[in-house]
């Protein structure tokens, strides 16, 4: 294996329980009132919730949302008008950059390995509505960025995982065939079933997240609870030969 792409949530970083909901609602109230418009902090919560849950269908269906999308449907259930509507649409979808990333135990010392040995890193990514743009500021901030070179977050690419096209952009950007990649990431019906169709190798990852779903697609050709554990079982799968 020549490149190893990672999905970032729950397997580079997450985030303390309720913290984005939570960086959203004081981004976009504070908005509002910068704006000069009054918004009950009900109806607040209310269509942030509604935004949330329109994600989680459209995500859940393999039908892609755009984050931009997103901020349009919350201004119009905040009834927001005006110049203010670029100031609330602005303020949710940036509300990401005042959050603090938990990075997965081992990352970064995995990722200082495997590019000793040459092997090149990737991202592929579902963002929600925190887009790819954000998603690498955060990175560049924890000092991770330069790790990587080949892109593959769904709000650039029009698609979510499992479909091809995700995987494709990042291998493409990394100048790599599947057959010479393995994926690694949190869920079966998302990152094993995709990246397993396209045939690239697969990991499941579970050191921040374990998934409980064992009807949502295959399991990974690994599976592993430490990032450092990357480096020998990519030794193993070349020993196996093709996927």
């Amino acid at each position: 294996m020549t490149v190893v792409t990672f999905d970032f949530w729950n397997t580079i970083a997450r985030l303390p329980p309720g913290a984005m909901s939570e960086a959203r609602e004081r981004a976009v109230a504070a908005a509002c009132e910068a704006a000069e418009v009054e918004i009950e902090a009900e109806l607040l919560r209310a269509s942030l919730e509604g935004v949330g849950l329109s994600w989680e269908r459209a995500w859940a269906a393999g039908h892609h949302l755009h984050p931009r999308e997103g901020a349009e449907a919350l201004v119009r259930a905040l009834g927001v008008e005006g110049a203010a509507r670029e100031m609330v649409a602005g303020a949710f979808l940036g509300a990401g950059r005042e959050v603090t990333l938990q990075l997965a135990p081992d990352i970064r010392p995995c990722l200082e390995r495997l590019g000793e040995r040459g092997i090149r890193a990737g991202i592929v990514c579902d963002v929600g509505f925190s887009g790819g743009e954000l998603l690498r500021e955060l990175l560049a901030r924890e000092g991770l960025l330069d790790h990587f070179g080949g892109w593959g977050f769904s709000d650039e690419v029009g698609h979510y995982k499992p479909s091809p096209q995700i995987f494709e952009a990042a291998l493409g950007a990394l100048e790599a065939g599947p057959e010479e990649a393995v994926h690694v990431g949190d869920l079966r019906r998302t990152d094993v079933a995709g990246a397993a169709a396209l045939g690239m190798r697969t990991v499941r990852y579970r050191g921040l997240h374990d998934d409980p779903d064992l009807d949502a697609g295959p399991e990974a050709d690994a599976v592993l609870d430490r990032h450092l554990e990357l480096s020998g079982l990519i030794e193993r799968l070349d020993g196996q030969g093709p996927a």
